[in-house]
C-alpha cells in the first residue's frame, strides 16, 4: 500500500472542541457566582452581633426594621399598623413559617419590641431575630 503524497495546498483540519467546553464551563461557573447577588436590592441594616447557629429559609418571611423607622417586607415598605394585617395571610398560609426580624442594632429596643408584637400579632407561628456573627467566631 503505497501512502498518497499531500498536495502542497491540501491542509487537514480539524475543530478543537476542548477549549470551547472550558470556556463555557468559566461562563457557567461566572453566571452561578454571580446570580445571588441580582436578586433584587439589598437593604442596609447594621445587624448585632451574636453566636447562633443558621436556620433554614425555606419558609421563612424577613421583616427588616432600618434604623431610619422604614419597615420592609419583600421589598414593600409598610407602616407599624399595617403589619398584622400585611402578614395575616402569608402566615396563614404558612403553618410552620418563621418570621425573621432584622432589626438596625442601632434602634431603641422599645421600637423593635413593638415590631416583634405587631409580628406576633399577624399570627407569626414562630419569630426569629437575625444577628451577624461575632467577629473572631465561627
Amino acid at each position: 500500500m503505497a501512502r498518497r503524497k499531500k498536495k502542497p495546498m491540501e491542509v487537514e483540519t480539524r475543530v478543537n472542541v476542548i477549549p470551547i467546553i472550558n470556556v463555557s464551563l468559566v461562563v457557567v461557573l461566572t453566571l452561578m457566582v454571580i446570580a445571588p447577588f441580582l436578586t433584587g436590592e439589598e437593604v442596609d441594616v447594621d445587624l448585632p452581633q451574636a453566636s447562633a447557629s443558621q436556620a433554614d429559609d425555606t419558609d421563612n418571611i424577613e421583616v427588616v426594621f432600618t434604623v431610619d423607622r422604614r419597615i420592609i417586607i419583600d421589598e414593600t415598605e409598610f407602616e407599624l399598623a399595617e403589619l398584622p394585617a400585611a402578614l395575616a395571610g402569608a402566615f396563614a398560609a404558612m403553618p410552620h413559617g418563621v418570621a425573621v426580624v432584622k432589626a438596625d442594632q442601632n434602634l431603641p429596643y422599645g421600637e423593635v419590641e413593638a415590631l416583634i408584637a405587631a409580628v406576633e400579632g399577624a399570627g407569626a407561628p414562630r419569630i426569629a431575630l437575625a444577628t451577624k456573627p461575632k467577629e473572631g467566631a465561627e
